[in-house]
């Protein structure tokens, strides 16, 4: 009976990534169709617990173990920014936010939008720079290998952040 269930939920599963380019925003869209044991292999090892922010906000990323040694983020307009890393990889006051060899032993990570600065992979620039600077779509990317064409091999959570303050919400 369950298996009759399994594969109209996978097939939905597998047209839902054709049309969203192979991200998932969030873990849990992913698991609420089909049970942990029968996630594909290609299901995404890193998820977010808020898929919406603003200026301010924070977030936790969490990451199946084990995992890659890299994490990166690309911001709206396409500008790459390494976030994870070996710290031996550093040159000027560029950081990781933690370095690889720590990052592997870590489940996952708090960000905090407002103060959240990594190094951008730009020629010439040997400081951190600020990452949620604009609204739009912030793609974070965990992999062995961030600069590969090939997106099967990455796990991307998707995050539509607001470079503003929360709305207002009133309670009558």
């Amino acid at each position: 009976m369950k298996f009759i269930l399994v594969i109209p939920a996978v097939a939905l599963l597998f047209f839902g990534l054709l049309g969203t380019n192979k991200t998932l925003p969030l873990r849990a869209s992913v698991s609420s169709l089909v049970t942990e044991n029968a996630l594909p292999e290609s299901t995404n090892k890193m998820w977010a617990d808020k898929s919406i922010l603003y200026k301010g906000n924070s977030f936790q990323l969490y990451f199946e173990m084990p995992h890659s040694q890299y994490l990166g983020v690309v911001d709206p307009q396409g500008h790459f920014f390494y976030v994870v890393y070996p710290v031996e990889s550093s040159e000027g006051n560029l950081t990781p936010l933690v370095s690889s060899q720590y990052f592997n032993l870590l489940s996952a990570l708090t960000i905090q939008t407002s103060t959240f600065n990594a190094d951008p992979y730009t020629y010439g620039v040997l400081e951190n720079q600020p990452v949620f600077t604009q609204s739009g779509i912030y793609r974070f990317v965990l992999g062995d290998n961030l600069h590969i064409d090939d997106t099967d091999h990455l796990s991307v959570v998707e995050i539509q952040y607001t470079h503003a303050a929360p709305p207002l919400i009133c309670k009558l």
